[in-house]
């Protein structure tokens, strides 16, 4: 391993030094090490703990208020942080407090799962075995070690939610708690990330900690940031900062965090006058719209490319009428203009990658279905969308600082996490965080019954079917619970639902403001829930009354996603806490899964073969070819968000890099 110099960001406060790509045979070494993290023997100490800790607190139940709090103050006392294990004593108190001030009463095997995060492990805890308590619980050991903890959640809602659920139980034990969403103002975050524990989520530490990097004066290309050095000087000239340094990070849905938002790398930026622009994506829009994909352009759909033939160059230069300004006289990027148009009008649709709120074009995120009204795409794609839509152009914006999630993430002194699906994404994680993952059992065993896959020929069969699905089940009195991947076939699948009389709720990216009201009742007898991917992610489905001796809750997936983890997470919200539950997949063989990740002749011969003895297993190996090769070009596109960040920094001169 090799670390290289401090900065003077690192000076000032904690931040962990730069850890220098292995290669080769050490790049052979780590993998090796990894492995052998991850057996599952690694466990045996921490039950053997998890027993001591249960023997004690039979002896604490019988504890009055006041004994309790002498057995507190003498565990936080004694902790010692350079031990690989909190003592037996320590878990159990924490364990007994929890249970009497929020009445969760923590399980074995949420016990398990606290040694695992103190470990520096990433927990596999399957959905609703209690992600959120654990974390909560290892946060309070964080506290007493004396060292600042970030507890990153996946939204700003869970965020707050889980900061003020656990505000009572953390008080109790002397810990301070403080969160920071998008909405929290400079000095409320400032007291927040120095309470011992802090509840936000990735996109505010990452972008909280570029801010007090400009602050500190660790970019210095550009004279438009002395505004963030001089809004940063106290009037003595002091520095103030807003966080304390990177610690440690314990993250609830670490996958979404790790992994899902790594793609797309975190700006800080500032509107940027660029004259003639709006006229120019006017213009490449009118062209766009006129020519035709074959004869004037060609699509690469698995690498989401576009080629204008001659053909198509010759029939842009015909339409005539354009601006005179310099930016389109320029062929080279007036072609650019032209292939953002075909990509804004081929690959972006509006409902799947993006909605318009309030006449502005607001990005989705594809794997929650969520809204992401504070970002944008770049290098003019944005304003390219916004002129397909034919709303009003906003400013681009000029990127004055920017950190992957991956290399932000890398920082920590030590970071852990708890997701409902590590096992897809172990070798990733080890290979990017040198983080470990490790499988939690279930407190008790899995009830979910998988009713397999049901591959139909068009879209016409697959809707019939699914809607007689749903009619089914809620006249069993089973709750149902439909997964989508976009915005418009969830309004189109309950569009359908209500003309047959079935009432339902639609939860996508136009509709998140009881997101979680939402979710919550989706147990109840034949409540029939619509959303969008993850939507609802981080709540927990109760069933309602008499839905267990119903089944318990009906899953029904209407088409596979890119990512098999994506999958599991829907698999997951059925058959919580040893539930009853059942999952049941609807899928086309034309889905946009298997047309960009198979060979078209291999899809007519599925669709021809779909009858014959047989045929099923074959479309499920199909299925997982075509996953697999959507995992793998995820993980490129993510390696090369951290190459570039990479390159970035060493542009940048920071001072951590020679």
């Amino acid at each position: 391993m090799i670390l290289h110099a401090p900065s003077a960001y690192q000076k000032s406060f904690y931040q962990r030094p730069v850890e220098k790509d292995l290669q080769g045979l050490d790049g052979f070494a780590k993998k090796l090490a990894g492995i052998w993290r991850r057996r599952p023997m690694v466990r045996k100490p921490w039950q053997q703990r998890v027993e001591e800790a249960l023997a004690i607190w039979k002896d604490l139940e019988s504890l009055g208020e006041g004994a309790l709090n002498e057995r507190i103050e003498e565990c936080r006392m004694r902790f010692d942080h350079h031990e690989s294990l909190p003592s037996a004593e320590a878990l159990a108190v924490v364990c007994e407090v929890a249970s009497r001030t929020i009445r969760l009463k923590p399980y074995p095997v949420q016990m398990l799962a606290v040694l695992a995060l103190w470990g520096g492990y990433m927990a596999e805890i399957d959905t609703g075995e209690g992600k959120t308590l654990s974390i909560a619980l290892v946060a309070v050991f964080a506290a007493w070690s004396g060292e600042p903890c970030h507890i990153v959640t996946a939204n700003d809602y869970l965020a707050a939610r889980d900061a003020k659920t656990m505000h009572r139980f953390l008080a109790r034990l002397g810990v301070t708690v403080g969160v920071v969403v998008g909405e929290t103002e400079e000095v409320e975050r400032r007291r927040a990330y120095y309470r011992m524990v802090t509840y936000t989520t990735a996109k505010e530490v990452a972008a909280d900690y570029l801010r007090d990097r400009l602050r500190l004066q660790e970019w210095d290309r550009s004279g438009r940031r002395q505004f963030f050095r001089k809004v940063a000087r106290t009037p003595d000239g002091r520095v103030e900062l807003v966080q304390q340094g990177l610690f440690r990070a314990f993250i609830d849905e670490a996958d979404n965090c790790l992994i899902d938002e790594a793609v797309t790398p975190l700006l800080i930026s500032q509107p940027q006058r660029e004259e003639h622009l709006e006229e120019a994506c006017q213009a490449a829009w009118f062209i766009a719209e006129r020519l035709g994909e074959g004869r004037d352009y060609v699509i690469r759909p698995v690498e989401r490319m576009i080629d204008v033939t001659a053909a198509g160059r010759t029939a842009a230069e015909k339409l005539g009428g354009f601006p005179e300004s310099a930016l389109w006289r320029c062929p080279r990027r007036r072609l650019q203009m032209i292939l953002l148009a075909l990509e804004a009008k081929e690959f972006f649709e509006r409902g799947v990658h993006y909605i318009l709120e309030n006449e502005k074009v607001v990005i989705v995120d594809e794997g929650t279905g969520r809204p992401m009204p504070n970002r944008s795409w770049k290098l003019g794609l944005h304003q390219m969308v916004e002129a397909k839509e034919r709303v009003e152009l906003t400013a681009p914006s000029q990127t004055i600082a920017q950190i992957s999630f991956q290399a932000f993430f890398k920082k920590y002194k030590i970071m852990a996490g708890a997701t409902g699906t590590a096992r897809e994404i172990a070798d990733e994680v080890w290979s990017i965080y040198s983080v470990p993952s490790v499988r939690i059992p279930r407190n008790r065993p899995n009830r979910r019954k998988y009713q397999g896959i049901i591959y139909c020929t068009n879209q016409e069969e697959r809707d019939e079917r699914i809607l007689s699905e749903i009619e089914g089940m809620v006249g069993k009195g089973q709750p149902v619970l439909v997964g989508t991947r976009s915005v418009s076939s969830s309004e189109e699948l309950g569009r359908r639902l209500s003309f047959r009389g079935i009432d339902c709720e639609i939860l996508n990216a136009t509709r998140l403001a009881h997101e979680a009201a939402i979710i919550a009742k989706a147990g109840g007898a034949k409540k029939v829930t619509i959303a969008t991917n993850m939507a609802g992610r981080g709540t927990d489905i109760e069933l309602g009354y008499g839905v267990a001796e119903a089944g318990g809750l009906h899953v029904v997936a209407t088409e596979p996603h890119e990512s098999r983890r994506v999958d599991r997470q829907l698999f997951g919200r059925s058959g919580r806490q040893g539930d009853p539950g059942s999952v049941v997949c609807f899928y086309r063989l034309d889905d946009e899964l298997f047309c960009r990740n198979l060979p078209s002749a291999l899809i007519r011969i599925l669709c021809r073969m779909k009858r014959v003895p047989g045929a099923h297993i074959v479309m499920r190996c199909a299925q997982c070819l075509a996953q697999r090769r959507a995992e793998s070009l995820a993980r490129k596109r993510r390696a090369l968000v951290s190459k570039n960040d990479a390159s970035l920094k060493r542009s940048l001169g920071f001072a951590e890099e020679r």
